[in-house]
């Protein structure tokens, strides 16, 4: 018993470990990339962009997905030692799956698919071919990676994966900058290059470790991390099968959601490839906010909820309190963000991409981005509460709701897409995160409340009238700075801008002197445990 629990934590801190080193890998590659593609900008033309990051990217991730997740999730949740044999003939199942896909899909975007302009047309040909190859290679690995993530081996995979996709990033912007005319090219290195490296860095350590004497591994010899038979067992369970199927479908839904919008403007070709190339770049710049800052939030929140409020209960005063401040808190960031986006959305893309960035469509779509973090910020915060209070029979309404919101975003899409072109893509995120707000809103606003909850939590979405002010006041002055000011003195610009945001904060902190007492105590804790 004693042993099964020791097990059991050394697992839980493997996990912790895992998790927070591969977060600092997740970031450390965003900003590479994000620092990268900057340098990518001022060297390529939008259109040669767009056939990278949106085309040749959702080859990749499709690809990948429909080869590898659902053979990985089902070998990663074996756990008798004695059926570890089957769980590496079905992850080696996976590699002439991917082959058969990979051709299939690379098929479908070189004859199915809009071409590109013809004098990129063999390069986009080889950036498919090599795309398509590199999913097979990898894919080839990932008996290994699987085997490794099993033994918990955190490390390796740090350091796998920090290695392939750093050097894939630098790799591409280094060629890039030096053959700027063959960037499809460049691409293709860097995506071989990074896929090479992964395998050799799996099949050398493990290779190692199977000719250690200290070896921990289920396998004894380099030929048992291939395919073979056992006497008296069939090659493949059957169990392992089905769950492998079972984890196809569940994750199909969300393949589609995640890609959704890339696979609308690649199916059907709403925008030509220069627009999907300017949206790929301010859908990133918008995104770091959520990536960085709501997502952790939200997490927490949601942990928070689930552990202190009861399914079908009173909202308590404590829940109460805290779902307000973090509406407050949220619906604030956004705001600032659509305050200051409209009047320094222009000289962030031109710091960012250079003046032919800044020149082009970009600055109406990243300030359309900008509305949308806004109601991106207060729908994570209202759905973490909403799911963590519903009952089951809630949740299924909900989900059957959500099929009626997939709709109305597909239908929106093509609409505004066809009006405002790339801007109508945010215009329709836009109407998607209202109607599941709205949904929220009214799920929420319809709880009942403990006699102890003075102020209805919802009342978080309306800010302060000072900040009110504040915000008014400081998007008149940025707008009519970036109208007198801006470009010919943009340190002024700035300057405004600076000192609008201290007095914006100045407002918030008078008005809300709890949240920064939480702060405060958040911050201090961590410089004590430090």
């Amino acid at each position: 018993m004693a042993t099964e629990e020791q097990k059991d934590k050394n697992v839980l801190k493997s996990m912790l470990h895992s998790t927070s080193s591969l977060i600092i890998v997740q970031i450390t590659y965003r900003v590479f990339t994000f620092i990268t593609n900057a340098v990518i900008l001022r060297y390529i033309t939008s259109d040669v962009l767009g056939i990278i990051n949106v085309r040749l990217a959702l080859l990749y991730s499709t690809a990948t997905f429909v080869s590898v997740e659902a053979f990985r999730r089902a070998a990663l949740g074996v756990t008798e030692r004695s059926k570890w044999r089957q769980a590496i003939n079905l992850v080696w199942l996976s590699v002439p799956v991917s082959a058969a896909v990979s051709a299939a899909l690379a098929g479908l975007w070189l004859h199915a698919l809009s071409q590109p302009a013809p004098e990129v047309t063999s390069e986009y040909r080889l950036g498919v071919w090599v795309t398509a190859a590199m999913v097979v290679l990898e894919t080839a690995a990932q008996p290994l990676v699987i085997l490794a993530q099993a033994m918990l081996f955190v490390k390796l995979k740090v350091v796998a994966d920090m290695v392939s996709l750093c050097s894939r990033v630098a790799l591409k912007a280094w060629l890039i900058a030096l053959y700027p005319s063959h960037a499809i090219w460049a691409y293709c290195v860097g995506h071989a290059v990074s896929s090479a490296l992964l395998v050799v860095i799996y099949y050398g350590t493990l290779l190692w470790h199977v000719r250690s004497p200290d070896n921990c591994l289920p396998v004894k010899s380099a030929s048992e991390l291939g395919p073979r038979l056992v006497p008296g067992q069939p090659a493949l369970d059957r169990d392992q099968l089905a769950l492998t199927w079972s984890f196809f479908k569940q994750g199909l839904l969300k393949q589609l959601l995640t890609e959704g919008e890339r696979y609308l403007m690649t199916a059907f070709h709403l925008l030509d490839f220069s627009e999907q190339g300017l949206y790929d770049v301010v859908a990133n710049l918008g995104s770091l906010a959520a990536r960085f800052l709501f997502q952790p939030v939200e997490e927490n929140a949601y942990v928070y909820f689930s552990r202190t409020v009861e399914r079908g209960k009173p909202v308590s005063a404590a829940a109460g309190r805290v779902l307000h401040d973090l509406l407050r808190a949220m619906s604030l960031l956004g705001l600032i963000a659509v305050t200051f986006g409209w009047s320094y959305s222009h000289l962030l893309l031109r710091l960012y991409g250079g003046a032919l960035l800044a020149a082009g469509p970009a600055v109406s779509l990243l300030r359309a981005q900008c509305a949308y973090v806004l109601l991106l910020a207060v729908n994570g915060v209202l759905e973490c509460y909403t799911f963590a209070v519903m009952r089951e029979e809630e949740i299924n309404g909900y989900n059957r709701k959500m099929v009626l919101l997939s709709v109305i975003f597909v239908v929106s899409t093509g609409i505004f897409t066809r009006l405002f072109g790339g801007v109508g893509f945010i215009l329709a995120n836009c109407v998607n995160m209202l109607t599941r707000i709205y949904v929220c809103y009214r799920f929420v606003a319809g709880l009942p409340l403990e006699p102890a909850v003075s102020v209805p939590p919802l009342l978080g979405l309306r800010p302060p009238p000072a900040v009110a002010a504040a915000l008014v006041t400081a998007g008149l002055l940025a707008a009519g700075s970036e109208s007198w000011l801006y470009p010919s003195s943009a340190a002024a610009h700035v300057a405004v801008g600076a000192l609008c945001g201290a007095a914006v904060v100045a407002a918030a902190v008078y008005s809300e002197p709890r949240l920064l007492q939480a702060v405060r105590e958040r911050v201090g804790d961590k410089l004590k445990r430090s």
